[in-house]
């Protein structure tokens, strides 16, 4: 048994999909965030599709990752090894409408 609190809820592409940021607490105490993906159904209400754990030592890299600064580290400017680029963008001077491909060395 445990408990959760709803955190945000992420309007989908369709009104039939969403996204739910979700706290739980297990009767154990541990607290966890959970990311699930929900599904509507006239006959059976929301469901979830799928759903991922965020670990307690993965929220402050998501956290630095989803921010506007994203790449400082503690006010440091250094970068955690697996999202430091290893290449520049391909676009060398991307238009304003041009995806800029990065490449990213992989977690070790």
């Amino acid at each position: 048994m445990h408990n959760e609190t709803i955190l945000n809820v992420f309007p989908g592409a369709s009104d039939q999909n969403r996204l739910v940021l979700v706290q739980t607490r297990t009767i154990c105490g541990l607290e966890h965030l959970v990311l699930r993906q929900e599904t509507h159904s006239p006959d059976v209400g929301w469901f979830v599709q799928n759903q991922v754990a965020i670990e307690p030592g993965q929220v402050a890299a998501l956290k630095m990752t989803l921010s506007p600064s994203g790449t400082k580290l503690n006010g440091t400017g250094n970068t955690p090894r697996s999202t430091r680029p290893v290449a520049k963008a391909k676009n060398a001077s991307p238009s304003a409408n041009a995806p800029v491909l990065l490449q990213f060395e992989a977690a070790s």
